[in-house]
């Protein structure tokens, strides 16, 4: 009788606790969307200010100088800002914020605040061919820390508060509150407790409420009214999703190649300089192709928009600009000035799905569906194969299409890219970018050696599955805390016998990063 009232009474307060994570979860979600509409005005202000300057430049016979002036500046500024006071701040900020869900880096929040959003500014308003989605990840992320330091947050628990935090920066940088909540459970937490679900929407749909409130209800891509695709249209479907496959390779190897590189470079040129110079080839492509500076936003809305009339751009022209936009978004990404690919991919995508269906149109135009349509389902086939997480990039295209009569021919080319990705063995980008960096750099874990708390879903076929707990051989420090079979949490015995489908609440203390992988791959089903 003692002991089930024991039970009971933790299971109480471990309920409490959620509760009070739900409670965190909006007040984060509340903070992170106000953020990335700050964020996101400053960056309007930064590239309007670019645009006088290109106008201002070309009505001078010689005004190129100016204006690679104006975007080796500020793209040199920016990284000199990076270097000195933020090393975390640099490049997209995903990679980061999984090393530091992760446990293999800390995440200075007080420094990545600041610098990630002057930075970004600068850099994007500079020109480069970064955008602010995957930044925001990270501002959303270091949000999630402060509130778990002002609140005093256990650091065992902070976990939850930075993921769902980044899930709410995502969601409002593109005003898809479910792509947030998405992505953080199939890009950052990849399991799906209770406790990560309902804090990670929560947070999502909070940031969207402020993002809507405050700036309305555009999408950060403004791709709505394309028509659906007839069912005749799905062998073009398919090798829209062939090529993205193929193309998503092609970046993802470019770019990993291009990054292993820097550091193999014996130069003395500090980043802020090699930015600088960034900033003048920047300026030098923009010049005579304005369409591939920035993000990508105004750009491939226009040429979308553009693609069922008769000033369509034709396809040299758009070859022109997905090759620039590809090269040029590898360079800039080199730079280490604060900036992620997530925009770009988009844009890349986007443009690759107007060529295929350009070309498709000239030979067969009862088959294609019209190039825009095809543009629009390449956005999400395309980001599929280089980040590897087709259900976000499925949501994303919906939430921001409000097209819901595509979701069956976006889900065809997502897939069919990411089987050609997974064919030839590539690595998600985020994944291979966080390898890079611990090879680099090694694993960086905070000095406070607290105890994490970290939560697995038992998967079919995995170590943990027909396992009794006391079989486990859970690594010292380790102690499984909570399982929750079919709704109902139980405390566990040594004779507990895990199921796939239980969820799972570990202890970590000690060597925490180690432990906290080896107790996830107790918990996945091997590759056969």
């Amino acid at each position: 009788m003692s002991n089930t009232l024991t039970d009971y009474r933790r299971l109480s307060k471990l309920r409490g606790h959620r509760q009070i994570n739900f409670i965190r979860a909006a007040i984060v979600g509340v903070a992170a969307g106000l953020l990335a509409v700050f964020f996101q005005h400053a960056l309007h202000q930064a590239e309007a200010l670019r645009g006088l300057v290109f106008s201002y430049a070309q009505s001078f016979p010689f005004g190129w100088p100016l204006f690679a002036l104006f975007c080796a500046t500020l793209g040199g500024v920016s990284a000199w800002l990076t270097v000195r006071f933020a090393p975390e701040a640099t490049g997209s900020g995903i990679p980061h914020t999984k090393a530091v869900l992760l446990h293999l880096r800390v995440l200075p929040w007080r420094r990545v605040i600041p610098i990630k959003f002057i930075g970004g500014v600068l850099a994007i308003g500079a020109g480069f061919s970064l955008g602010r989605e995957g930044p925001t990840v990270q501002l959303g992320a270091a949000v999630g820390a402060a509130l778990a330091t002002l609140l005093k947050v256990p650091r065992r628990a902070s976990a939850h508060l930075i993921s769902c935090g980044a899930g709410a920066g995502l969601s409002a940088a593109f005003n898809a509150p479910l792509a947030g909540f998405v992505f953080v459970i199939e890009e950052l937490r990849r399991e799906l407790s209770p406790l990560t679900y309902g804090t990670a929407l929560i947070a999502a749909v909070t940031a969207d409420i402020v993002t809507r409130a405050i700036i309305g209800h555009s999408p950060s891509f403004e791709i709505r009214n394309f028509p659906s695709l007839p069912l005749s249209a799905l062998p073009v479907v398919l090798l829209v999703g062939v090529a993205a496959g193929i193309a998503g390779v092609a970046f993802n190897r470019l770019l990993l190649f291009s990054l292993q590189q820097v550091p193999r470079l014996r130069s003395n040129l500090p980043r802020s300089v090699r930015a600088a110079l960034i900033g003048v080839v920047v300026a030098a492509v923009g010049w005579y192709v304005p369409d591939v500076l920035g993000p990508g936003h105004g750009a491939i809305e226009r040429l979308l928009h553009m693609a069922e009339t008769p000033t369509a751009p034709g396809v040299k022209y758009l070859l022109l600009l997905f090759v620039l936009k590809f090269l040029l978004t590898i360079v800039c990404y080199l730079s280490g000035v604060p900036g992620g690919i997530f925009a770009p991919l988009l844009a890349q995508g986007a443009l690759l799905g107007l060529l295929v269906g350009s070309g498709v149109s000239s030979w067969l135009p009862e088959a294609s569906g019209g190039p825009a349509a095809l543009g629009v389902v390449a956005m999400a086939a395309y980001f599929a194969a280089i980040v590897r997480a087709p259900l976000t990039g499925v949501v994303l295209i919906v939430e921001m299409t409000a097209n819901y009569d595509l979701l069956f021919v976006l889900l065809a080319a997502s897939m069919t890219s990411y089987l050609v990705a997974e064919w030839v063995g590539e690595k998600p980008i985020y994944e291979s970018l966080l390898q890079l960096n611990l090879s680099l750099r090694g694993p960086k874990e905070s000095k406070n050696l607290e105890p994490i708390l970290i939560d697995v879903v038992v998967e079919p076929r995995s170590p943990m599955d027909g396992c009794r707990v006391r079989d486990l051989e859970l690594p010292r420090g380790c102690l499984l805390v909570t399982v929750k079979k079919g709704g109902e949490e139980h405390i566990p015995g040594g004779d507990t016998l895990l199921r796939e489908g239980d969820e799972v609440t570990v202890v970590i203390a000690g060597e925490r990063a180690t432990s906290s992988s080896f107790v996830r791959s107790l918990a996945v089903a091997p590759y056969d």
